[in-house]
């Protein structure tokens, strides 16, 4: 306790108390904006039985400066000194503006009520903005007690004395500082300059103190000039191509043709025309691409929206029941002395919102849980909803579980689909057996593939013949060979084309291929209404017999034939699934065990 005057008049104690009631009140109305302002305590104590006279005290653990009895300075602080502390409002003495970032460049116009030599510890309520004397105008860490946090005002050649690593005195930010020499490990102490003593792995230390980067020299230009010309060849490739003429109108009226194709659009309107989607369409409620790309987008919706639930939370902590909220783990720090006012502050603040943390948790924890919940349901509600609306494959087809293994030699498909229409008198469109040919993926995709070509080939009336190179000079041909190269494009007027179809096995190989295939236990059947798909199900609900198998059943699904992969039909057992589950956290783990 700091005593503020010693007269016998308890009447003037009163009135001097008043006074600073109401100057800080005033001042931590103006600051806190009457929303958690921080309590100042002031405390009165007259006719103490040990003492001849009453005596006004403050409270040292709210003034910004708490003064350390024993460190060679007992000088009380002044009454006027006390009542500029009392009256600056909290919020402008924890300030945490950034613009205040190099203040001490400016000269305060009010004087300071440190001194010099006086060693104090720095608090919560401590002025990050208060400057020492002229006379000593640099803040010192003092390292020489035992204690923490605690500063002394000293001219520069005591910085050392105080903290030997700080022997600078940096006149912009009014602090002791250690050298700023990049790449530097240990600072000259023995000089007041930025100054380095011992240099970084990868720098050299100089005459002049600085350390600079070992590996540096001519070698960097060159190479920054190899990047320049290949960014400039770079940029001339693709000029080139911009205003490149077209050498092959059709295949470029083609290949826009199924572009354009590939667009989404509305149903047919009004003169037979099927329009693009707006821009501002409501993917939300409009079905665009199908039930999942609206299902994706509504996902995207409630994911904003708990976002935006989390942050109005919080908004609300902080509006209503403390301001801190708002700047707690994002006020300004910088010098030592600044770090420390900021973390004894963070640590009483944190500690004493710490209730408004734990019911956020609360708050956000259940109403997260809620929200999933009522989302999963809408979600569900939504794919119902689309689906009842439109008719897609997947209503007319079901898929047979329990297939015995057969030879593709047979003719599995028309004996299934016999099957079926006898047993359940409705008629097939279609059987397609999914086929285990996983061990075969390669081969079979590259004949699919190029089969593909040839009835597309045949669909437009002819194969498109590439058109002759035109003239071009020197540039664009070595683009066009630098193309070639890179995009693995045939050369005009060769054979690349027709041989794709040729690279796979003849047609005799192919047909021994398939006839060695075996069906796995799994098929596709379509039939001509959901009705009569509907009614087969139901006659099948006890199983039928196929080529001796018993048990066979006919199940509904929700999946698109686009969707279906056939390559991992066959290789879907449990036994499998769970060889495949434990292989990949196999190599999870191998990978965290390298990582870590």
């Amino acid at each position: 306790m700091v005593g503020l005057c010693s007269r016998p008049s308890l009447l003037a104690n009163e009135a001097l108390l008043a006074a600073l009631l109401v100057v800080s009140a005033f001042g931590g109305a103006s600051a806190a904006g009457g929303f958690g302002s921080f309590r100042r305590a002031v405390r009165l104590r007259a006719g103490d039985a040990d003492s001849n006279s009453n005596a006004l005290a403050l409270n040292t653990d709210s003034l910004p400066e708490q003064a350390s009895v024993g460190k060679g300075n007992a000088t009380s602080m002044s009454l006027a000194a006390a009542s500029i502390v009392a009256a600056k409002p909290i919020r402008i003495a924890r300030g945490g503006d950034m613009t205040h970032r190099r203040r001490r460049s400016t000269k305060s116009t009010l004087p300071s009520h440190l001194h010099c030599g006086a060693t104090a510890k720095v608090n919560s309520g401590s002025n990050k903005d208060d400057k020492c004397p002229d006379e000593c105008p640099f803040f010192a860490q003092d390292r020489t007690d035992k204690d923490f946090c605690t500063f002394s005002c000293v001219k520069e050649p005591a910085c050392a004395s105080m903290y030997p690593t700080t022997q600078i005195g940096d006149k912009e930010l009014g602090v002791c500082r250690s050298c700023i020499v990049d790449g530097c490990k240990e600072c000259d102490t023995s000089v007041m300059e930025d100054k380095c003593k011992t240099c970084q792995a990868g720098y050299v230390l100089t005459g002049d103190g600085m350390c600079h980067f070992k590996y540096a020299g001519d070698w960097m230009y060159y190479v920054a000039g190899v990047f320049a010309v290949l960014g400039v060849i770079v940029v001339i490739w693709v000029l080139d191509m911009i205003i490149r003429p077209a050498n092959n109108a059709e295949v470029l009226d083609q290949a826009l043709e199924a572009r354009e194709k590939q667009k989404f659009r509305m149903k047919k309107d009004a003169t037979g025309v099927r329009p693009l989607f707006p821009m501002f369409t409501n993917l939300l409620r409009t079905q665009v691409a199908g039930p999942g790309m609206q299902l994706h987008f509504n996902f995207q919706f409630a994911l904003i929206f708990w976002a935006a639930f989390v942050a109005l939370v919080w908004i609300c902590f902080a509006q209503f029941i403390d301001p801190a909220l708002w700047v707690l783990g994002t006020r300004r720090f910088g010098t030592a002395r600044e770090n420390c006012i900021l973390v004894a502050w963070g640590y009483e603040t944190q500690q004493r919102l710490m209730w408004t943390k734990v019911s956020f948790l609360y708050i956000v924890y259940i109403g997260s849980f809620l929200m999933c919940m009522a989302y999963g349901v809408y979600q569900l509600r939504c794919f119902q909803d689309a689906d009842y609306q439109h008719k897609t494959m997947k209503d007319f087809v079901v898929m047979v579980v329990g297939l015995p293994s057969v030879e593709g030699s047979k003719p599995v498909e028309d004996d299934l689909k016999a099957k079926i229409e006898s047993f359940s008198g409705q008629r097939v469109v279609g059987v397609s057996i999914a086929w285990d040919y996983q061990a075969h993926e390669e081969d079979i995709t590259h004949a699919l593939s190029a089969d593909l070509d040839a009835r597309m080939t045949v669909a437009r009336g002819g194969d498109l013949q590439p058109a002759s190179l035109p003239d071009m000079n020197p540039i664009r041909k070595a683009f066009y060979h630098l193309e070639k190269t890179l995009f693995g494009l045939p050369d005009v007027g060769s054979d690349e084309d027709s041989e794709v179809a040729e690279e796979g096995r003849k047609d005799e190989e192919m047909l021994e291929l398939l006839d060695g295939l075996r069906t796995s236990p799994r098929a596709f059947v379509v039939f001509e209404t959901q009705d009569a798909r509907d009614d087969a199900v139901k006659k099948a609900a006890d199983g039928f017999e196929f080529e001796g198998a018993e048990g066979i059943i006919l199940e509904t699904f929700e999946a698109e034939p686009d969707t279906v992969q056939w390559v991992n039909f066959g290789h879907s057992t449990p036994r499998e699934k769970a060889l495949k589950l434990a292989a990949g956290f196999g190599f999870i783990g191998f990978g965290c065990f390298f990582w870590g």
